[in-house]
């Protein structure tokens, strides 16, 4: 391989089919991992059935994106897919994303985008509410929050007027 640093096995997966975009793009742009794909796709070579039918066009991508789809889904779990997010719009500048509503405990997971400049309305809160800034900033007057902090509102509380410098992503548990 041309770069120590990459993956040895990118090679192999590039030869089988199971790389996709820019992995893909790297082995094909790569003079060394091109040649050690071309080895590994020589070695496979073999075990092809020389008399068997063609696969007909499109029927690996189809494989693919039924995996993605479906084999992909962890049996009691929920997956939401950025791709697939539905935005919707909260004041001017901060949108959300519903990824759980729980009835049974009055609560709702979401993922909120503020723009740079944002404000969040001062506000009293009628529950708790809970807060993760997973990047950007986030000003509650004097209190700073950035990446990584967690920030715990009790019912009760009131809060300033939450207001992003750069524009942030928070994960946020509030009441229904």
């Amino acid at each position: 391989m041309s770069n120590d640093n990459r993956d040895p096995s990118l090679p192999a997966e590039y030869a089988l089919g199971l790389l996709r975009g820019g992995e893909r793009d790297a082995v094909e742009a790569d003079g060394g991992l091109r040649k050690d794909a071309e080895g590994w796709q020589a070695k496979l070579a073999a075990l092809d059935a020389g008399d068997s039918e063609p696969v007909p066009p499109g029927s690996f991508e189809k494989i693919l994106t039924r995996i993605d789809g479906e084999g992909m889904s962890l049996p009691g779990a929920t997956t939401r897919r950025a791709a697939d997010a539905d935005w919707q719009q909260h004041d001017e500048g901060i949108s959300y994303r519903v990824l759980k509503v729980d009835e049974r405990l009055q609560r709702r997971t979401l993922l909120v985008k503020m723009l740079p400049g944002a404000t969040l309305k001062s506000h009293i809160h009628s529950f708790e509410e809970e807060c993760l800034v997973i990047e950007g900033d986030l000003r509650y007057g004097d209190l700073v929050l950035r990446a990584g902090d967690y920030h715990h509102a009790w019912a009760g509380a009131h809060h300033a007027d939450g207001v992003t410098a750069g524009g942030c992503m928070l994960h946020g548990v509030i009441a229904i």
